[in-house]
């Protein structure tokens, strides 16, 4: 493996890095943040820079073309979300005060787009002091920084340094594949060279964003908050700028947004692309669209149902379900999209909502949604290739001789993608599983909470059940488990084999 285009190209992406704070020192500017805090984000920014220029300049190759194989991919992506992870846990500890493991945890929670929060009024800073109005507490630039981290790792930090270094070459294709989520078809590269692919997902991905953001001022949310708020969506990030998340506003037409972009952040973004294209409806809903989709309705209907006759009144929003249609409605809707796309926002305490509707919700968070989508969780198309793989095997016993065709829109799938695409789901449950055995070892919280706390990490969603609920966050913790749940939320933002594989042997050797 070539370890010198590999720390060149992770040292391109901490510089672009320097580049993303330094504009957050313009918006911490803008909107009139203390002078000593703007200048603290413009040294974070200079040293991020400077750190990221000092290993292109002395590893920068001869070639112009830099070709890099399968593991070079694996190591660059890996490596690259580590270190723009660490770099970026600078402005929260030089301006905040965060201690560096909280620092941290904030900053992987915001780019693998988990929304896992530890700031709140009883976080203690380095200097024994609490922030007494906890998120609200914090200055604008840190707040905008927070909705940034998701913005850029939703899409993919790698994905979008392709949009904009052609200089990857065909090499590019392993950082892609490498990175983004989902099971791998032909039909997921839109063109030839993967950097007009990687333009084409960005383009979609900023012009949902724009849209949001419009649609959320109109609705009455400022500026500031409207931005940062569509950049948490379209990532399927769940940061907000407000303590309570979306219940701050008590708003029909906000929450109606939200939920319906949350819905379209979740579907795969090549999807977007053929719709804006205007190809027929039928290229549009594929079989994995139809399956979300039908899901998504189901278990809405379902929650909005036993809501209506339970008597909950809820301590976030104030709502009394009883009997009430809209409000029944309005909230399983937005709880259901929101942790099946796992953005993480929160209306209402769900975990005070009949049990039935918070084993289907957990059932949600081990789900995900689309490949190809900002989301995280399993994916729903290795779950459609799972049925139908088991409805298969269940014909073959009435029907030994009968050949296994497993399709999937039509198309044949290959025994290779069958057999990655469960043994991704086997690791998955044992890496889930691992993580919350490990997590009561090394810190005091009950069988609920640390199941809760390892599929929510590791399906990138945030907020849980049991003292993870959404009027709790990660603040409790002790130093071991912030760093044992930033691990996992790192291992689930690159879908397991991107991490896992650079501890095999094999992979290091020549």
């Amino acid at each position: 493996m070539n370890l010198k285009i590999v720390v060149y190209l992770i040292s391109i992406l901490i510089l672009l890095e320097g580049l993303a704070v330094a504009s957050c020192a313009g918006v911490a500017l803008m909107m009139g943040d203390a002078p000593h805090e703007i200048l603290l984000m413009l040294c974070c920014a200079v040293i991020t820079s400077l750190s990221g220029a000092l290993g292109v300049i002395l590893l920068r190759p001869g070639s112009k073309n830099i070709q890099t194989g399968v593991r070079e991919g694996f190591a660059i992506v890996a490596g690259g979300w580590l270190a723009v992870s660490l770099f970026g846990s600078l402005p929260f500890i030089t301006i905040t005060g965060m201690q560096v493991h909280d620092a941290f945890f904030e900053t992987v929670s915001g780019f693998t787009t988990t929304g896992a929060s530890v700031i709140d009024s009883a976080l203690k800073l380095r200097d024994g002091s609490t922030l007494p109005e906890g998120i609200e507490s914090l200055s604008y630039g840190i707040l905008f920084w927070r909705s940034l981290t998701h913005w850029i790792g939703g899409m993919g930090i790698v994905v979008l340094s392709l949009a904009i270094l052609p200089m990857l070459g065909v090499g590019g294709q392993a950082l892609f594949n490498a990175e983004v989520p989902g099971v791998k078809t032909n039909d997921d590269q839109l063109t030839p060279r993967i950097a007009s692919t990687a333009k084409i997902l960005f383009l979609v991905y900023f012009v949902l964003t724009l849209l949001e953001t419009i649609l959320l001022w109109i609705g009455g949310m400022h500026l500031f908050d409207a931005v940062c708020h569509s950049f948490s969506t379209i990532a399927t990030g769940g940061f907000s700028t407000k303590n309570n998340s979306i219940a701050y506003y008590n708003s029909s037409y906000i929450q109606v947004v939200i939920t319906i972009f949350m819905f379209l952040s979740g579907c795969n973004f090549i999807l977007h692309y053929r719709a804006l294209r205007g190809l027929p409806l039928k290229q549009y809903l594929s079989e994995e669209y139809r399956f979300f989709t039908g899901i998504l309705i189901v278990v809405t209907l379902v929650i909005a149902a036993t809501l209506f006759f339970s008597h909950v009144k809820d301590p976030i929003s104030g709502d009394q379900y009883h009997m009430s249609p809209w409000l029944c409605l309005r909230a399983a809707a937005f709880q259901v999209v929101a942790l099946s796309t796992t953005t993480g926002f929160t209306t209402a305490d769900y975990t005070l909502w009949p049990g039935a509707c918070g084993m289907l919700l957990l059932g949600l968070i081990f789900m995900g949604a689309c490949g190809g989508s900002t989301a995280g969780g399993m994916k729903c198309v290795r779950l459609l290739l799972f049925l139908k793989y088991s409805f298969s095997e269940l014909r073959r016993c009435i029907f030994p001789r009968s050949l296994q065709d497993i399709r999937l829109d039509g198309k044949r799938m290959d025994t290779a993608v069958l057999n990655k695409a469960f043994g991704f789901l086997a690791i998955y449950m044992l890496t889930v599983f691992l993580f919350a055995t490990l997590l009561p070892a090394v810190c005091e919280m009950d069988m609920v909470t640390a199941i809760s706390a390892s599929a929510t990490c590791f399906s990138n969603v945030g907020p849980g059940f049991g003292q993870l609920a959404p009027v709790y966050t990660f603040s409790w913790m002790n130093p071991a488990a912030k760093l044992l749940l930033a691990l996992e939320m790192l291992v689930g933002r690159l879908e397991l084999y991107t991490i896992l594989i650079i501890f095999l042997p094999s992979f290091w050797k020549k």
